[in-house]
């Protein structure tokens, strides 16, 4: 009998199906059906897995080439900000540079100034001092020609003894205490003394005879008049300074010898 059955289950499917219905149950039965189920979800799960995890791969990959890109946007953003440093040291080494340009250019200006100042005094100085040389020459041209220009006649510039010794015996001692305060009227200081018989002529001697040449002469011959003496006011000189001097003559009644050119009153001196 157990061979029997055992025959039939090898060789009857009906049989072997009726005897699993029989012996295993309904769970039992559709077991294998939820086994295929579950394992056909495990293969989607999986698959979903498997996208996942390249998704994962993806975003990781893409994630590291951000953060490589970052990185680099870093180092670019370091090189800049080292350059931008660089540049900013450099303009602030250009602008120290053009700053300390500025100051060597201003000392520089500064200092040809100075010079040109200094060149300018040097000129004026030696302008003034030919000039003044070349007065003094002037000057004591006229004094040592004197007999020759008055056309006869003595006398000197007042620090001459003889001169100084007739000019004290003309002025009292209240000229003299006035005279003391008082150099404009002083004939003690005027350039010559020049005698003509009873005249007297007081002359100032310029290269360029201002009006302030024709002031002096005019007081200090007024000193002498107010002595008794019959003195006349004189300038000699190679021209006039400006058109005011010679109104200032005129004005002041003082004679001259301008050049070659003189005055009414400077000839009838010399033909006296």
């Amino acid at each position: 009998m157990r061979e029997q059955i055992l025959e039939l289950l090898r060789t009857d499917p009906e049989f072997r199906e009726e005897v699993r219905r029989l012996i295993l149950t309904e769970d039992l039965l559709a077991l294998p059906s939820k086994v295929d189920q579950l394992v056909e979800a495990v293969r989607e799960l999986t698959a979903v897995q498997r996208q996942q995890a390249e998704q994962i791969r993806a975003l990781a990959e893409a994630q590291r080439r951000t953060e490589e890109r970052v990185e680099a946007l870093a180092e670019a953003q370091r090189r800049t900000e080292e350059r931008l440093e660089a540049l900013v040291e450099a303009q602030r080494r250009t602008e120290e540079g053009l700053q300390e340009l500025r100051n060597q250019v201003s000392a520089l200006v500064i200092a040809q100034q100075r010079m040109e100042e200094a060149l300018q005094w040097l000129i004026n100085w030696q302008r003034g001092e030919m000039g003044r040389r070349e007065g003094e020459r002037y000057e004591r041209e006229v004094i040592q020609r004197a007999p020759v220009i008055f056309k006869g006649g003595h006398g000197g510039p007042p620090e001459e003894p003889s001169v100084q010794k007739r000019l004290t015996a003309l002025l009292s001692r209240e000229q003299m205490d006035r005279l003391f305060n008082d150099k404009e009227e002083d004939p003690f200081l005027a350039d010559l003394i020049w005698w003509k018989g009873e005249k007297v002529a007081v002359v100032e001697i310029s290269l360029q005879v201002d009006g302030y040449d024709v002031v002096r002469a005019r007081r200090r011959a007024g000193t002498l008049r107010e002595a008794g003496v019959e003195a006349i006011a004189m300038v000699v000189g190679r021209e006039w300074a400006n058109p005011g001097a010679y109104d200032a003559a005129l004005h002041h009644k003082v004679e001259w010898l301008i050049g070659a050119e003189m005055s009414d009153g400077f000839k009838k001196f010399r033909e006296a």
